[in-house]
């Protein structure tokens, strides 16, 4: 071998070691990418109606997740029902920001799934800050994002479903044992924050295995089938422990709406075609059509890109939600329930937005700037109705029970509705206990064993509110207040047969109507 040869051979290990070091380098976000990553998260506060959110009254679905934090700490396992347990628990760590402010945690993972909306676009590696910007854009003013502003989890799910998006694009870019395990990991301990990580990292796995499958890298497919079947195994153990015993009759029946019948496939389809159509507005557009154009396009850029387990972890994550929806364990078509899977249709239309302005750089390197503000004035004016709207239901048994602790007197006994037990719990100062109900949409319904002036209705039959007015009605007459002894009567959330119920019984009686709400109150002085 000549001199010449072995230098040349010496020289081609050294080339490649500065490549990779190149490569690996310019995979890392840099102070930039983290300082807009940051912005992206805090324009949060720019398009959701912060005061807002801190200064309205919960209603009764956010207010039985609010009880948690008036519940001894043993107890929140039993009452987070359908509420993860890890994220709930995190309600109790927020400092500030008023009665309302358990909404901070759900805005608080609107910030972080915007940021991680532009980390996604990073990872892509098409422009160097114009995708990030596309696609942070995408989540931050996702209409599926910008409603959701009441105390769930559904935001956690978006910002968990996000991580993964991007730990698959990091994995695509290189592929190593701990992104794997990064993955799994995820998508395993994830449900102690999100119920729904697990459908997106079942997807995650399947579609790696399938890029492994194209590109025949045997032995990363039985990496993954390792991973996979860790992944699996936690998140079964914490399913069982955690999450199925709070699976309660009522809530499985509550969703019966949402199940894709399986008794024919003609039944299947419309019903998908229903839940589609009613969820367009929220997908990015207000048409079904063109969002499935703008879905697939993004599909199709991934696929040019050669980043094919991206390319299909849309469609997969969409079948298996699916087909957990004709098991009866998820329902599909909330728009609730939906916002993880929603919020990625705007993040591939925005990747396709990114891969035309990348094309375009054959014509003018500036082209992908100027594609970036294009769909920008586009995106912005589309999504414009949802930005800091206030969707939240407009309940408040909150003004109600500051009326009545401010005129309650000795000797008066209260009624509290079924629904407005719970934002009853949450707001009245004293503390209740939470014994177990069937009923009760997270098997509990509060009680105030210590206050007997205080009636809370069990359910919300006709038959419920003649009972309670009757034991209202004894308490007086057994206090010997006669004609003075007082009812109050708090109420939200009532259904037509409560309604009537209330109009019937307390017909031709003197009852006061006090208007301190949407709810108003009653005053209720039984005759003699």
């Amino acid at each position: 071998m000549t001199s010449a040869g072995a230098s040349t051979e010496r020289a081609q290990p050294a080339a490649r070691s500065r490549r990779g070091l190149r490569q690996r380098l310019a995979s890392r976000p840099d102070v930039l990418d983290l300082g807009l990553a940051a912005v992206v998260g805090l324009m949060v506060l720019l398009v959701h109606d912060v005061p807002y959110l801190l200064s309205h009254s919960f209603w009764v679905d956010e207010a039985w997740v609010a009880d948690t934090v008036r519940a001894r700490p043993g107890l929140t396992w039993s009452l987070a029902s359908s509420t993860p347990l890890g994220w709930t628990y995190l309600l109790r760590l927020v400092p500030f920001g008023g009665p309302q402010r358990l909404r901070l945690v759900p805005l608080a993972f609107t910030m972080l799934a915007a940021a991680t909306g532009y980390l996604f676009g990073r990872e892509l590696r098409l422009t160097r800050y114009a995708t990030g910007i596309l696609t942070g854009a995408a989540v931050l003013l996702s209409p599926a994002m910008l409603v959701r502003d009441d105390l769930k989890q559904y935001t956690a799910e978006a910002f968990a479903c996000l991580v993964l998006w991007v730990l698959v694009a990091r994995i695509e870019n290189e592929w190593r044992r701990a992104r794997l395990a990064a993955i799994a990991a995820v998508a395993s301990f994830g449900l102690l924050l999100s119920n729904t990580v697990i459908f997106v990292g079942v997807a995650a796995m399947a579609c790696l295995a399938l890029e492994c499958l194209v590109r025949r890298h045997y032995q990363r497919l039985v990496e993954v089938a390792v991973a996979s079947a860790g992944m699996l195994f936690v998140s079964f153990v914490i399913y069982e422990a955690l999450i199925k015993p709070q699976v309660t009759p009522r809530l499985v029946a509550y969703w019966a709406g949402f199940y894709m019948p399986t008794a024919s496939s003609s039944a299947a389809i419309s019903f998908l075609h229903l839940q589609l159509s009613r969820l367009a507005p929220y997908l990015g557009f207000r048409f079904l059509a063109v969002d499935v154009v703008g879905v697939l396009a993004g599909i199709a850029a991934l696929l040019w890109l050669r980043r094919y387990a991206l390319a299909a972890l849309f469609p997969v994550t969409l079948v298996i939600v699916i087909a957990a929806s004709a098991a009866r364990k998820y329902p599909f078509g909330d728009l609730r329930t939906s916002t993880f899977w929603l919020v990625t249709a705007p993040l591939l239309m925005a990747v396709a937005v990114a891969a035309a302005g990348k094309l375009a750089t054959a014509i003018d390197r500036r082209a992908p700037l100027v594609v970036t503000a294009v769909a920008l004035a586009v995106w912005v004016p589309a999504t414009n109705p949802y930005i800091r709207s206030h969707l939240i239901p407009n309940e408040d048994v909150r003004s109600e029970v500051a009326y009545l602790d401010a005129h309650f007197r000795r000797g008066d006994v209260v009624i509290v509705g079924y629904a407005a037990s719970y934002a009853f719990a949450y707001y009245y100062p004293a503390t209740p206990s939470f014994p177990v109900d069937r009923v009760g949409p997270n098997g509990h319904i509060p009680a105030y064993p210590g206050v007997p002036s205080i009636i809370v209705m069990r359910n919300r039959r006709a038959v419920d509110v003649a009972a309670a007015l009757a034991e209202a009605r004894a308490k007086i007459a057994a206090e010997g207040g006669g004609t003075r002894g007082r009812i109050w009567i708090v109420r939200s959330h009532q259904t037509r047969t409560e309604i009537r119920a209330w109009r019937r019984d307390l017909a031709g009686d003197r009852v006061t109507t006090i208007h301190v709400g949407p709810d108003p109150i009653l005053l209720y002085v039984p005759s003699g």
